[in-house]
């Protein structure tokens, strides 16, 4: 049968006992998957991170600068005393400790608002970029959860295809030996070892779908989020190709060309470079700032007398100073801005050279896809006509053995392995085509 090849990518792990069941269709499933996959999470917490910069830049606009300090405690007092030469020196008086109060405010407001909307263009810009990436991420992953889930339904048929021929190949063996004993002439003991001989073949089957179908189970469980209690199992209980409507190659192309999460995502790019360009350009010159500054201290220590009462007084330890104005800010390193512009000029030019190549690039991949698509959806259609085939073929022997069961059941047994095959190879055929779907509106973006 070969069943186990499509589970391949499957992962390998024991088989554990299922509890409750949870059913889900197509579509729930591929939704519940993405949302518990931990990759897909990382990507979602990085527009976070995103978010929160460019509110960053926001907070940042308004007095980026501004310190606030205040102090409280106790000082000392101070005295005066004379000096050698008669003069009036002043020093500190321990035994006079007062309170004291100080505060100093700085401030500064840059006027170069130009650079902040740069700025805000870029870094909205890059939140872009990384939302086209988390879509074309989560397109990628719904094929990948699309797989595993039309891969149930394939493990499901082929279980049971498997365990009906291992059915139906013991029935004919059966009465094949009924008819020997019976001394029927149209029965030889070759037909019989010659069919039992092919159910080492159905064996095999039987063990590898089973095998297969947990396999697919637990890894189902697995990408859900499901405790070991719970198991799932499709909604759907058949495997049957698809009816997505696919548009044309042309109206494919087209789509991509505005939608695609990888032109989205170039464009955003050329944007974000294109402003840090203009901003690494712009800080080469100088920047114009408002600036403030305050500063008082007032001390109620002893001995002041008019000193203390005057709030306004000026001493060793009471001030009372500020500043206001205009002042131009440029950093002296300018090779280093210079050097900040030419990666921003350069990662711009890259971006150039990749968007003219972007576009037919994704176009020739969705005519690729386009061609899987046609060749599996060929492939069913063949392969349909032939399980007709099959199946005429299994009621022409039917008929026959109805008639004459001794000389017919050996042409019985055989119709009814080849469509058995020939059910499985269609099945394989509908997973094929569903896949194709899939990859080729994964390309497209669709």
């Amino acid at each position: 049968m070969n069943f186990i090849l499509i589970l391949a990518i499957f992962v390998s792990v024991s088989f554990a006992s299922q509890g409750e069941v949870v059913r889900m269709g197509r579509d729930e499933f591929v939704e519940t998957a993405l949302k518990n996959e931990p990759r897909f999470k990382e990507k979602q917490m990085a527009i976070l991170i995103k978010e929160g910069k460019i509110e960053q830049i926001k907070a940042g606009a308004l007095l980026p600068k501004f310190e606030l300090y205040m102090l409280t405690g106790v000082v000392p007092g101070l005295k005066n005393e004379i000096g050698y030469q008669n003069e009036t020196i002043r020093s500190w008086d321990f035994t006079k400790m007062g309170p004291y109060f100080g505060t100093r405010v700085q401030a500064a407001q840059p006027l170069n608002f130009g650079q902040l909307q740069m700025g805000l263009k870029a870094a909205r810009a890059d939140l872009q970029q990384t939302k086209m990436d988390l879509e074309g991420k989560g397109l990628s992953l719904k094929t990948d959860f699309l797989s595993y889930y039309y891969g149930y339904l394939l493990a499901m048929e082929m279980d049971g295809l498997a365990r009906d021929g291992h059915k139906q190949m013991s029935k004919a063996a059966d009465q094949m030996e009924e008819a020997l004993d019976d001394g029927d002439e149209g029965v030889s003991q070759m037909d019989l070892l010659e069919l039992k001989a092919g159910f080492f073949e159905i064996d095999k089957a039987v063990l590898d779908a089973n095998a297969g179908l947990k396999k697919i189970q637990l890894i189902s469980k697995f990408i859900l989020g499901l405790p070991d209690s719970v198991s799932f199992r499709p909604a759907d209980s058949m495997l049957v190709a698809v009816s997505d409507f696919v548009p044309e190659l042309d109206s494919l192309k087209r789509w991509a060309y505005t939608n695609h999460p990888d032109i989205r995502r170039l464009n955003a790019g050329l944007e974000a470079t294109s402003m840090l360009m203009e901003l690494a350009s712009a800080r080469l010159a100088p920047e114009f700032i408002i600036v403030g500054e305050f500063e008082y201290a007032k001390s109620w220590a002893g001995d002041r007398t008019s000193l203390s009462k005057n709030a306004f007084a000026q001493d060793p330890v009471n001030k009372l100073s500020g500043a206001f104005g205009v002042g131009v800010r440029y950093k002296l390193n300018f090779w280093s801005q210079w050097e900040n512009y030419k990666i921003a000029r350069i990662e711009h030019r890259i971006l150039r050279q990749t968007e003219s190549y972007a576009n037919r690039g994704i176009e020739l991949q969705i005519e690729e896809k386009y061609e899987d698509f046609l060749v599996a959806k060929g492939k069913l259609e063949s392969a349909r006509s032939a399980l007709r085939a099959t199946e005429g073929m299994l009621k022409g022997a039917a008929l026959q053995y109805d008639i004459n069961p001794g000389k017919a059941s050996g042409l019985l047994a055989n119709a009814y392995k080849k469509n058995l095959l020939m059910k499985k190879d269609y099945y394989f055929a509908v997973y094929e085509y569903n896949m194709a779907v899939a990859k080729l509106f994964e390309q497209a973006g669709y």
